[in-house]
C-alpha cells in the first residue's frame, strides 16, 4: 500500500442549500473558521503543495461566504482546487467567479435527466434550473478561455437508467460525464432506490486501499480517512490539538489501529455498517465511479 500521506478533501462548509432524501443527515452544519483555515493551509504546505484538493465533502461549497477567498489563498500557495456542487447556486456571479478563479475541475451532481426522479432524490423540482446553470457555466468558461473542466454526474437510482442518453447529452455540450453507483453509505440514508444487487460473497473483505491517501479535514477540524465516514465515527483526532498539522495528528496511531483492525477483520465505527467497502479492496472488480471523458478532438 502507498504510505504517502495525501489530503483529498477540505470541507470548508458542512452547510447545504438542499435537504436531499438521497443524502446523509447533517450533524456539523458549520463553516470552517477562516483563521483555522489559514492555519491548516500554512501548517501543511509540504503535504498540499501542487496537489489537487476537493473543497467539499458533506456540504455545498457555494454556500460558504468565504469560498472564493479560500480558493485564492490556496492558489497563492501553489495548491490546485476542485469542487463538487449540486449546481443550484451556479448563478451568473458565481459562474464568472469560477471561470476567473482557476479552479481546475467542477463536478455538478445532476443525478438524472428525468424530472420525476430528480425530485425524488433531491426533494425539490429544480432540474431545469440546474441544467441551465451548468450550460451557462460552460459558455462562461469558454468565453473567458478558462481552463476549468466540467463534469456532470449521473447516479445509479435503479430507475430505468438511460446512461447513453445522459452521456450523449453532456458530451455534445463538451462536458465530461461520470456515473456513480448508489449505495446506502454506512446505512445512513433513509431511502430505498433498489440499486442493483451485488454478490458480496465473491469479495474477501480486508484492509481498504488508499487509507493514507484519502484524508478528509472536516469543517470542525476533525480528520477522517474514509469518504463514507460523514459522521466522523472513526475520527483520527482534531487538528486543534496538534497545532493544525496533519502529520503530527497522524503520529497518534489511530489510523494504524484502524488499518490493523481491518486486516484482522475487526470492523468498528463507520466500518461496522459500511456497504461501500467492495469498491476499496485491493482486488475490487468494479469502481464506485466510472468516468466518461469528452473525446479530445484532433487539432
Amino acid at each position: 500500500m502507498n504510505d504517502e500521506l495525501l489530503i483529498k478533501y477540505i470541507e470548508t462548509t458542512s452547510k447545504c442549500n438542499y435537504s436531499c432524501p438521497i443524502c446523509v443527515s447533517r450533524t456539523r452544519n458549520c463553516h470552517l473558521d477562516m483563521e483555522e483555515f489559514y492555519k491548516i493551509i500554512d501548517n501543511n504546505l509540504d503535504v498540499f503543495y501542487k496537489k489537487a484538493i476537493w473543497m467539499d465533502f458533506n456540504g455545498e461549497p457555494l454556500v460558504d461566504p468565504y469560498f472564493f477567498d479560500r480558493v485564492k489563498y490556496m492558489h497563492s500557495k501553489g495548491i490546485n482546487t476542485r469542487i463538487s456542487t449540486n449546481g443550484a447556486l451556479l448563478n451568473e456571479e458565481n459562474r464568472i467567479k469560477i471561470a476567473e478563479s482557476g479552479i481546475s475541475y467542477v463536478v455538478v451532481s445532476i443525478g438524472t435527466l428525468d424530472t420525476t426522479v430528480y425530485k425524488q432524490i433531491r426533494g425539490i423540482d429544480n432540474l431545469s434550473n440546474v441544467l441551465n446553470n451548468l450550460i451557462e457555466l460552460k459558455k462562461c468558461i469558454d468565453k473567458m478561455h478558462s481552463k476549468t473542466e466540467l463534469q456532470a454526474v449521473m447516479i445509479d437510482t435503479g430507475e430505468n437508467l438511460d446512461r447513453e442518453k445522459f452521456i450523449k447529452y453532456f458530451h455534445n455540450l463538451g462536458i465530461n460525464v461520470a456515473f456513480h453507483n448508489f449505495t446506502n453509505r454506512s446505512q445512513s440514508i433513509n431511502m430505498d432506490l433498489n440499486p442493483k444487487i451485488r454478490n458480496f460473497d465473491i469479495y474477501t473483505r480486508g484492509e481498504c486501499k488508499g487509507l493514507r491517501s484519502n484524508i478528509i479535514i472536516l469543517s470542525n477540524c476533525e480528520v477522517v480517512t474514509c469518504c463514507c465516514d460523514f459522521f466522523a465515527q472513526n475520527s483520527l483526532g482534531n487538528l486543534r490539538d496538534y497545532n493544525y498539522s496533519v502529520k503530527k495528528l497522524m503520529e497518534n496511531g489511530k489510523l494504524d489501529n484502524i488499518i490493523s483492525n481491518l486486516q484482522n477483520h475487526i470492523y468498528e465505527g463507520a466500518c461496522k455498517n459500511c456497504s461501500d467497502w467492495i469498491y476499496y479492496q485491493e482486488n475490487a472488480t468494479e469502481e464506485y465511479v466510472t468516468v466518461y471523458p469528452v473525446a479530445k478532438k484532433d487539432v
